[in-house]
């Protein structure tokens, strides 16, 4: 392993821990088990195994000069899908069993988790291929795209299991995909046609998308079973 390879692990890695670190602090009245917490990230980073290969024939469509900037924003339903998919698969199929995901928190959290593993390994390429510039970029903008878009999916997923109601699953899935798309699109076709409106576009959504996840965390708070504890 190269030294600029090093040093884009270590600073992908380290900038996940660092916003770990800061999105623990939701999960007020009940945290979970650094072990637990540990096994979605990397079940995460894992996770952009399967969603790389699937979304290698949009990369070579991409590459080529008749792929237009529309059918641009329409391929990135796909890698939302793809990438939502994978990072909710990290969650259940390791920690979802666990006995200690007992609130709607919990699906916050380990969504978050396993987010954040996705995106420093994600984060890792970008770096390898495109420098470091664009590796701080995306230590902001990628990677709060990915927590906020995945803790959206996480409350639904822990309103899902706690009141035993698959529509839940569907409705976050839905809102999840759809942030996550809109930002993709409307950043890479802003890019492409030089257009500031249509990367402000892009901009605003993901303002929408850490709205939102204020807001469901301030929603799983208020639900929590353990707040009564701490009030």
């Amino acid at each position: 392993m190269g030294g600029p390879m090093i040093i884009a692990l270590l600073f992908s890695l380290m900038v996940a821990l660092f916003w770990l670190k800061k999105f623990r602090k939701m999960d007020k009245y009940e945290q979970e088990p650094e072990r637990l917490i540990y096994i979605a990230f990397f079940a995460g980073a894992l996770a952009t195994v399967p969603a790389v290969v699937l979304e290698i024939p949009l990369q070579r469509a991409g590459s080529s000069h008749s792929f237009l900037p529309e059918d641009i924003f329409l391929s990135f339903l796909w890698v939302a899908i793809v990438e939502e998919f994978f990072k909710y698969l990290a969650v259940r199929l390791t920690v979802y069993r666990s006995k200690e995901f007992n609130e709607v928190m919990d699906g916050m959290i380990y969504m978050i988790s396993a987010a954040l593993g996705f995106a420093a390994t994600e984060n890792v390429g970008y770096i390898i291929g495109f420098g470091f510039f664009v590796g701080f970029l995306r230590a902001i903008l990628s990677y709060l795209g990915h927590v906020s878009f995945s803790a959206i999916l996480g409350y639904y997923l822990g309103k899902s299991k706690i009141e035993s109601r698959r529509s839940w699953l569907w409705i976050g899935f839905i809102l999840a995909v759809s942030l996550h798309w809109f930002y993709d699109a409307f950043l890479v076709v802003g890019t492409i046609r030089n257009s500031g409106g249509v990367l402000l576009l892009g901009l605003m959504v993901w303002c929408l998308g850490l709205i939102l996840t204020l807001i469901l965390a301030k929603k799983a708070q208020a639900i929590s079973p353990f707040r009564t504890a701490h009030i």
